[in-house]
Protein backbone atom coordinates (compact mmCIF):
# COMPACT_ATOMS: atom_id res chain seq x y z
CA UNK A 1 0.00 0.00 0.00
CA UNK A 2 1.30 3.49 -1.01
CA UNK A 3 1.66 6.25 1.78
CA UNK A 4 0.45 9.98 0.69
CA UNK A 5 1.53 12.57 2.53
CA UNK A 6 -0.67 15.60 1.77
CA UNK A 7 0.70 18.82 3.96
CA UNK A 8 -2.27 20.95 4.27
CA UNK A 9 -5.81 20.45 5.00
CA UNK A 10 -8.22 22.59 3.27
CA UNK A 11 -10.86 21.83 1.03
CA UNK A 12 -8.29 20.72 -1.81
CA UNK A 13 -6.09 18.81 0.33
CA UNK A 14 -9.56 16.88 2.31
CA UNK A 15 -10.90 16.06 -1.23
CA UNK A 16 -7.86 14.58 -2.47
CA UNK A 17 -7.04 12.49 0.48
CA UNK A 18 -10.76 11.24 0.49
CA UNK A 19 -10.17 10.40 -3.51
CA UNK A 20 -6.75 8.71 -3.02
CA UNK A 21 -8.05 6.22 0.10
CA UNK A 22 -10.57 5.40 -1.97
CA UNK A 23 -8.24 3.80 -4.41
CA UNK A 24 -6.36 2.00 -1.60
CA UNK A 25 -3.66 4.38 -0.50
CA UNK A 26 -2.51 5.36 2.56
CA UNK A 27 -3.37 8.91 3.44
CA UNK A 28 -2.29 11.12 6.17
CA UNK A 29 -2.75 15.08 6.02
CA UNK A 30 -0.95 17.32 8.37
CA UNK A 31 -2.10 21.04 8.90
CA UNK A 32 -0.63 23.98 11.04
CA UNK A 33 -4.13 25.13 12.22
CA UNK A 34 -5.74 23.60 15.30
CA UNK A 35 -8.22 21.46 12.63
CA UNK A 36 -9.32 21.13 9.28
CA UNK A 37 -10.73 24.02 7.18
CA UNK A 38 -8.37 26.10 5.71
CA UNK A 39 -9.97 29.14 4.00
CA UNK A 40 -13.44 27.47 5.29
CA UNK A 41 -12.21 28.22 8.91
CA UNK A 42 -14.77 29.27 11.28
CA UNK A 43 -13.99 31.23 14.92
CA UNK A 44 -15.41 30.88 18.13
CA UNK A 45 -14.44 34.01 20.32
CA UNK A 46 -15.74 35.04 23.84
CA UNK A 47 -18.08 37.73 21.57
CA UNK A 48 -19.85 34.90 19.20
CA UNK A 49 -18.12 32.37 16.49
CA UNK A 50 -17.55 33.94 12.82
CA UNK A 51 -16.99 32.62 9.36
CA UNK A 52 -13.93 34.74 9.01
CA UNK A 53 -12.85 33.27 5.63
CA UNK A 54 -14.87 31.92 2.91
CA UNK A 55 -18.39 33.44 3.29
CA UNK A 56 -20.24 31.34 0.85
CA UNK A 57 -19.72 29.11 -2.08
CA UNK A 58 -21.54 28.30 -5.40
CA UNK A 59 -21.81 25.52 -7.83
CA UNK A 60 -21.19 25.26 -11.43
CA UNK A 61 -19.40 22.07 -12.81
CA UNK A 62 -21.77 19.10 -12.38
CA UNK A 63 -18.76 17.42 -10.56
CA UNK A 64 -19.48 19.76 -7.63
CA UNK A 65 -22.88 19.71 -7.99
CA UNK A 66 -22.89 16.37 -7.37
CA UNK A 67 -20.99 16.76 -3.99
CA UNK A 68 -23.05 19.96 -3.44
CA UNK A 69 -26.29 17.45 -3.72
CA UNK A 70 -24.97 15.21 -1.39
CA UNK A 71 -24.04 17.72 1.15
CA UNK A 72 -27.82 19.14 1.22
CA UNK A 73 -29.04 15.90 1.37
CA UNK A 74 -27.40 15.35 4.84
CA UNK A 75 -27.32 18.96 6.07
CA UNK A 76 -23.93 19.52 5.73
CA UNK A 77 -24.56 22.75 3.84
CA UNK A 78 -27.54 24.74 3.28
CA UNK A 79 -29.03 27.18 0.63
CA UNK A 80 -28.49 31.28 2.05
CA UNK A 81 -31.39 33.04 1.35
CA UNK A 82 -29.41 36.50 1.68
CA UNK A 83 -30.80 39.68 1.06
CA UNK A 84 -27.51 40.52 -0.32
CA UNK A 85 -27.29 44.18 -2.10
CA UNK A 86 -24.36 46.62 -3.29
CA UNK A 87 -23.81 49.66 -0.80
CA UNK A 88 -22.05 52.97 -1.52
CA UNK A 89 -21.98 56.35 1.03
CA UNK A 90 -25.82 54.84 2.30
CA UNK A 91 -27.01 54.11 -0.83
CA UNK A 92 -28.47 50.37 -0.76
CA UNK A 93 -28.98 48.85 -4.49
CA UNK A 94 -30.61 45.36 -4.82
CA UNK A 95 -29.25 42.46 -6.72
CA UNK A 96 -30.63 42.46 -9.60
CA UNK A 97 -30.15 38.21 -9.71
CA UNK A 98 -29.88 36.80 -6.83
CA UNK A 99 -27.25 33.87 -7.14
CA UNK A 100 -27.88 30.65 -5.36
CA UNK A 101 -25.48 30.59 -2.24
CA UNK A 102 -24.98 28.20 0.02
CA UNK A 103 -22.78 27.61 3.25
CA UNK A 104 -22.09 25.16 5.74
CA UNK A 105 -24.31 24.34 8.65
CA UNK A 106 -23.64 25.55 11.61
CA UNK A 107 -20.68 27.30 10.39
CA UNK A 108 -18.46 26.84 7.21
CA UNK A 109 -16.19 24.75 8.65
CA UNK A 110 -18.77 21.94 8.59
CA UNK A 111 -17.85 21.44 5.13
CA UNK A 112 -13.83 20.67 5.95
CA UNK A 113 -15.30 18.19 8.86
CA UNK A 114 -17.19 16.03 6.67
CA UNK A 115 -14.27 15.87 3.92
CA UNK A 116 -12.23 15.05 6.76
CA UNK A 117 -14.36 12.15 8.51
CA UNK A 118 -12.47 9.01 8.03
CA UNK A 119 -9.49 10.79 7.18
CA UNK A 120 -6.11 10.57 9.18
CA UNK A 121 -5.62 14.21 9.87
CA UNK A 122 -2.47 15.69 12.25
CA UNK A 123 -3.32 19.25 13.09
CA UNK A 124 -1.22 21.84 15.02
CA UNK A 125 1.61 20.87 13.35
CA UNK A 126 3.74 23.18 10.96
CA UNK A 127 5.65 21.51 8.31
CA UNK A 128 8.96 23.77 7.52
CA UNK A 129 10.75 21.27 4.98
CA UNK A 130 10.77 18.17 3.20
CA UNK A 131 13.49 16.25 1.96
CA UNK A 132 13.43 12.68 -0.12
CA UNK A 133 15.48 10.18 0.61
CA UNK A 134 16.26 6.42 -1.59
CA UNK A 135 12.46 7.67 -3.34
CA UNK A 136 10.82 8.00 0.42
CA UNK A 137 10.05 11.15 1.69
CA UNK A 138 10.23 12.91 5.26
CA UNK A 139 8.63 16.03 6.31
CA UNK A 140 10.26 18.25 9.31
CA UNK A 141 8.39 19.79 11.47
CA UNK A 142 9.13 23.49 12.72
CA UNK A 143 10.10 21.45 16.62
CA UNK A 144 11.74 18.88 15.17
CA UNK A 145 8.99 16.25 14.78
CA UNK A 146 9.62 14.27 11.58
CA UNK A 147 6.68 12.15 9.32
CA UNK A 148 8.47 9.78 7.24
CA UNK A 149 8.10 6.83 4.61
CA UNK A 150 6.15 8.45 2.23
CA UNK A 151 5.59 7.37 -1.38
CA UNK A 152 3.97 10.55 -2.76
CA UNK A 153 3.91 14.30 -1.36
CA UNK A 154 1.45 16.46 -2.13
CA UNK A 155 1.61 20.03 -1.48
CA UNK A 156 -2.36 21.41 -0.74
CA UNK A 157 -1.53 25.09 0.92
CA UNK A 158 -1.19 28.54 -0.92
CA UNK A 159 1.59 28.45 -3.60
CA UNK A 160 3.95 30.96 -1.37
CA UNK A 161 3.40 28.53 1.27
CA UNK A 162 4.25 25.52 -0.83
CA UNK A 163 7.71 26.58 -1.99
CA UNK A 164 10.02 24.83 0.47
CA UNK A 165 8.16 21.77 -0.11
CA UNK A 166 8.88 21.96 -4.18
CA UNK A 167 12.01 22.12 -4.85
CA UNK A 168 12.77 18.69 -5.68
CA UNK A 169 10.50 19.56 -8.98
CA UNK A 170 11.82 22.89 -11.04
CA UNK A 171 8.48 22.50 -12.73
CA UNK A 172 6.09 23.05 -10.12
CA UNK A 173 8.65 25.52 -8.30
CA UNK A 174 8.02 27.61 -11.18
CA UNK A 175 4.89 27.47 -11.41
CA UNK A 176 4.11 28.83 -7.43
CA UNK A 177 6.44 31.53 -8.26
CA UNK A 178 4.24 32.45 -10.98
CA UNK A 179 1.23 32.65 -8.64
CA UNK A 180 0.03 35.73 -6.94
CA UNK A 181 -2.22 36.26 -3.98
CA UNK A 182 -4.47 39.16 -2.41
CA UNK A 183 -4.22 39.91 1.09
CA UNK A 184 -7.41 40.26 3.10
CA UNK A 185 -8.10 41.63 7.13
CA UNK A 186 -11.19 39.28 8.34
CA UNK A 187 -12.75 42.05 11.75
CA UNK A 188 -15.31 39.95 13.40
CA UNK A 189 -17.21 42.37 15.42
CA UNK A 190 -20.51 42.32 17.89
CA UNK A 191 -22.27 44.84 18.39
CA UNK A 192 -24.29 45.49 21.79
CA UNK A 193 -27.16 46.48 19.69
CA UNK A 194 -28.67 44.86 15.76
CA UNK A 195 -27.71 46.91 13.27
CA UNK A 196 -30.31 48.98 10.91
CA UNK A 197 -29.16 47.78 7.96
CA UNK A 198 -32.07 45.92 6.10
CA UNK A 199 -29.68 43.98 4.21
CA UNK A 200 -28.10 40.31 5.56
CA UNK A 201 -24.68 40.90 3.32
CA UNK A 202 -23.36 43.72 0.81
CA UNK A 203 -20.26 44.10 -1.61
CA UNK A 204 -19.15 47.43 -0.43
CA UNK A 205 -17.99 50.04 -3.21
CA UNK A 206 -15.66 53.52 -2.58
CA UNK A 207 -14.70 51.77 0.61
CA UNK A 208 -11.86 50.32 2.83
CA UNK A 209 -14.47 47.30 3.02
CA UNK A 210 -15.17 44.87 0.04
CA UNK A 211 -17.88 42.86 1.54
CA UNK A 212 -19.88 42.60 5.13
CA UNK A 213 -22.35 39.96 6.11
CA UNK A 214 -24.81 39.44 9.46
CA UNK A 215 -23.60 36.23 10.88
CA UNK A 216 -26.84 35.36 12.33
CA UNK A 217 -28.80 35.55 8.47
CA UNK A 218 -27.08 32.61 7.77
CA UNK A 219 -28.80 29.17 8.46
CA UNK A 220 -28.04 27.20 11.17
CA UNK A 221 -26.68 30.29 13.29
CA UNK A 222 -28.94 31.60 16.23
CA UNK A 223 -29.21 35.28 16.70
CA UNK A 224 -27.90 34.66 20.52
CA UNK A 225 -24.67 33.02 19.22
CA UNK A 226 -22.60 34.12 21.86
CA UNK A 227 -20.76 33.43 25.20
CA UNK A 228 -23.84 34.27 27.04
CA UNK A 229 -26.30 33.11 24.05
CA UNK A 230 -28.52 31.72 27.67
CA UNK A 231 -29.91 34.77 27.97
CA UNK A 232 -32.53 34.75 26.27
CA UNK A 233 -32.90 38.52 25.91
CA UNK A 234 -29.61 38.83 24.28
CA UNK A 235 -30.30 41.28 21.03
CA UNK A 236 -26.72 42.03 20.30
CA UNK A 237 -25.33 41.34 16.68
CA UNK A 238 -22.49 39.51 14.98
CA UNK A 239 -21.01 41.04 11.77
CA UNK A 240 -17.84 40.08 9.40
CA UNK A 241 -16.22 42.77 7.87
CA UNK A 242 -13.64 41.89 4.92
CA UNK A 243 -11.08 44.75 3.58
CA UNK A 244 -10.53 45.07 0.41
CA UNK A 245 -7.02 43.56 -1.10
CA UNK A 246 -5.64 46.98 -1.90
CA UNK A 247 -6.57 48.28 2.30
CA UNK A 248 -4.88 45.38 3.15
CA UNK A 249 -1.69 45.43 1.24
CA UNK A 250 -1.65 49.45 2.54
CA UNK A 251 -2.27 48.30 5.96
CA UNK A 252 -0.51 44.73 6.60
CA UNK A 253 1.72 45.90 9.32
CA UNK A 254 -1.12 47.98 11.71
CA UNK A 255 -2.16 46.92 14.85
CA UNK A 256 -5.44 44.45 15.84
CA UNK A 257 -7.76 47.04 17.61
CA UNK A 258 -6.49 50.32 14.68
CA UNK A 259 -7.33 47.21 12.24
CA UNK A 260 -11.20 47.03 14.23
CA UNK A 261 -11.52 50.84 14.79
CA UNK A 262 -10.74 51.76 10.88
CA UNK A 263 -12.69 49.14 9.49
CA UNK A 264 -16.00 49.68 11.87
CA UNK A 265 -15.78 53.42 10.74
CA UNK A 266 -15.88 52.24 6.94
CA UNK A 267 -18.95 50.28 7.94
CA UNK A 268 -20.50 53.37 9.23
CA UNK A 269 -19.63 55.55 6.68
CA UNK A 270 -21.24 53.03 3.90
CA UNK A 271 -24.20 52.90 5.81
CA UNK A 272 -24.34 56.38 6.67
CA UNK A 273 -25.04 56.00 9.91
CA UNK A 274 -23.74 55.78 13.47
CA UNK A 275 -23.15 52.05 14.82
CA UNK A 276 -24.22 50.68 18.05
CA UNK A 277 -21.73 50.03 20.74
CA UNK A 278 -19.39 46.99 20.15
CA UNK A 279 -19.52 44.23 22.40
CA UNK A 280 -16.39 42.47 21.50
CA UNK A 281 -13.88 42.25 18.33
CA UNK A 282 -11.29 40.55 16.88
CA UNK A 283 -9.09 40.36 13.84
CA UNK A 284 -7.86 38.08 11.43
CA UNK A 285 -4.82 38.44 8.60
CA UNK A 286 -5.76 36.35 5.41
CA UNK A 287 -1.99 37.07 3.18
CA UNK A 288 -3.33 34.67 0.96
CA UNK A 289 -6.90 35.46 0.98
CA UNK A 290 -7.92 35.00 -3.19
CA UNK A 291 -5.56 33.56 -6.40
CA UNK A 292 -4.94 36.97 -8.04
CA UNK A 293 -3.54 35.06 -11.15
CA UNK A 294 -4.66 31.93 -12.44
CA UNK A 295 -2.23 29.08 -14.20
CA UNK A 296 -4.95 26.77 -15.66
CA UNK A 297 -2.16 24.81 -18.26
CA UNK A 298 -0.05 24.38 -14.81
CA UNK A 299 0.90 20.63 -14.24
CA UNK A 300 -0.04 19.13 -11.04
CA UNK A 301 2.24 16.09 -10.68
CA UNK A 302 5.80 15.54 -11.08
CA UNK A 303 5.62 11.75 -11.73
CA UNK A 304 9.11 11.91 -11.62
CA UNK A 305 9.43 12.67 -8.22
CA UNK A 306 5.97 11.33 -6.76
CA UNK A 307 5.39 14.95 -5.96
CA UNK A 308 2.06 17.19 -6.63
CA UNK A 309 0.45 20.43 -5.96
CA UNK A 310 -3.17 21.44 -5.18
CA UNK A 311 -5.84 24.03 -4.33
CA UNK A 312 -7.49 26.48 -5.63
CA UNK A 313 -5.21 29.35 -6.98
CA UNK A 314 -4.14 26.80 -9.68
CA UNK A 315 -8.13 27.43 -11.05
CA UNK A 316 -9.24 30.48 -9.69
CA UNK A 317 -9.94 31.27 -6.24
CA UNK A 318 -13.44 29.67 -5.54
CA UNK A 319 -14.20 26.77 -3.00
CA UNK A 320 -15.15 25.21 -5.84
CA UNK A 321 -12.24 25.71 -7.96
CA UNK A 322 -10.31 24.03 -5.06
CA UNK A 323 -12.73 21.00 -5.14
CA UNK A 324 -11.97 20.79 -8.72
CA UNK A 325 -7.79 20.94 -8.24
CA UNK A 326 -7.94 17.68 -6.09
CA UNK A 327 -10.29 16.03 -8.54
CA UNK A 328 -7.42 16.65 -11.69
CA UNK A 329 -4.37 15.80 -9.39
CA UNK A 330 -5.93 12.53 -8.32
CA UNK A 331 -6.89 11.44 -11.92
CA UNK A 332 -2.64 12.15 -12.98
CA UNK A 333 -2.08 10.48 -9.58
CA UNK A 334 -4.18 7.24 -10.94
CA UNK A 335 -3.17 7.21 -14.31
CA UNK A 336 0.57 7.32 -13.74
CA UNK A 337 0.08 4.79 -11.62
CA UNK A 338 -1.46 2.33 -13.92
CA UNK A 339 0.90 3.79 -16.44
CA UNK A 340 4.06 2.88 -14.17
CA UNK A 341 1.78 -0.62 -13.91
CA UNK A 342 1.50 -1.51 -17.75
CA UNK A 343 5.05 -0.41 -18.64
Amino acid sequence: MERVAIIGAGVAGLRLGGLLQSQGMSVELFDKARGPAGRIATRRLDCGRFDHGAQYFTARDPRFVVQLSDWVARGVVAPWPARVVTLAGGVIHPEAAASLRYVGVPSMSAIARDLARDLSVEVGIRIASVRRTHAKWTLVAEDGFEASGFDLLVSAVPAPQALPFLTASSVLTLQAQQARFMPCHAVMIRFEKPVEAGFDAAFVQESSLGWVAREASKPGREATDASDASDAKDTSEAWVLHSTPEWSEANLDRQADQVVELLRGAFAAALARELPDVRGAAVHRWLFARAAKRLPDALPWDATRNLGVCGDWLQGDRIEDAFLSAERLAAEILASRRDRAES
